[in-house]
């Protein structure tokens, strides 16, 4: 039983970090992009007319108002599209933009 246990667990940890800068299921199929902004280091996937960015590195503290432009320029570069006015949320770690790409 102890044995089972440490399996559990070891199997959980390493599900944890292999998540870390993995897409959101919403976002499985898409292939990310590494861009490093200010510092900041995301990975960036996009989706019809969503995109998300990963930040993948180490920043304490890791704030929003310094994390969310940063995500916003690395996420416009990737997608080539603006951001929806109010169309950025998350929080410092996993960024969500709905994108505006213009006339279809």
């Amino acid at each position: 039983m102890r044995s089972f246990s440490l399996i559990i667990s070891t199997v959980s940890i390493l599900s944890v970090l292999v998540a870390c800068d993995g897409p959101s299921p919403r976002m499985i199929g898409s292939l990310g992009n590494t861009v490093v902004v200010g510092g900041s280091v995301f990975e960036v996937y996009v989706k019809g007319n969503v995109a998300e960015a990963v930040r993948t590195n180490f920043e304490f503290p890791a704030k929003m108002d310094t994390v969310f432009p940063r995500a916003r320029i690395a996420i416009e570069q990737v997608s080539g599209c603006s951001i929806q006015e109010n169309g950025l949320f998350g929080d410092a770690a996993l960024i969500r933009a709905k994108l505006d790409c213009g006339p279809e």
